[in-house]
């Protein structure tokens, strides 16, 4: 497609941290267009504001009329679960798609000690505000998942993308073999 052979940069950031819950860092934005127009942009951050001290990453919100100028929004949309050893520490990456019911779903990296490897996990709203945590996990390896995105297809179906890491026989003591990017319909 030539539409998207080349891209040009704009100027300036479309968001910047500025408060104690993203002063440290924002990374990982994913976009959604809002159903009553507009768009919401869920993005990974950290900052003094954390909910608690070993806390390494939440997801934020922020809402543009037009997709390039961002306002924040109050509060954290999901937090790490300390009591979830698979997502004790962190909740990164987020993927945001739209249910048939009319609900939002989102896939995220969740990530608990180093001797747990992350996996990805879900999450489901109705109004892209408040979510619940969806049981159990949705994609999981033995050297760990992650940077998950998911792609609406044309047939109704999705497709969800992310990494998996790849430890030789020692595991992860002996250092990554390879990480490499996958798939599922």
């Amino acid at each position: 497609m030539e539409l998207f052979k080349s891209w040009i940069k704009e100027d300036g950031p479309r968001l910047r941290g500025s408060r104690d819950l993203d002063s440290s860092k924002l990374q990982s934005p994913c976009i959604v267009r809002l159903p009553s127009g507009g768009y919401r942009l869920f993005y990974t951050a950290i900052g003094p504001a954390k909910p608690y001290l070993d806390c390494q990453g939440y997801i934020l919100s922020a809402a543009s009329k037009d997709g390039l100028t961002f306002e924040k929004e109050p509060g954290i949309r999901l937090a790490p679960q300390p009591k979830i050893p698979h997502m004790s520490l962190r909740v990164i990456s987020p993927s945001v798609a739209a249910c048939s019911d009319g609900r939002w779903r989102m896939y995220f990296e969740s990530r608990g000690p180093a001797d747990v490897p992350a996996v990805i996990c879900s999450a489901i709203s109705s109004d892209m505000l408040h979510w619940e945590l969806e049981a159990g996990i949705r994609l999981q390896a033995p050297g760990g998942v992650g940077g998950v995105r998911y792609l609406a297809l044309p047939d109704g179906r999705g497709r969800v993308y992310c990494f998996e890491s790849v430890y030789g026989p020692g595991g992860p003591s002996l250092g990554l073999w390879f990480r490499h990017i996958f798939s599922l319909a």
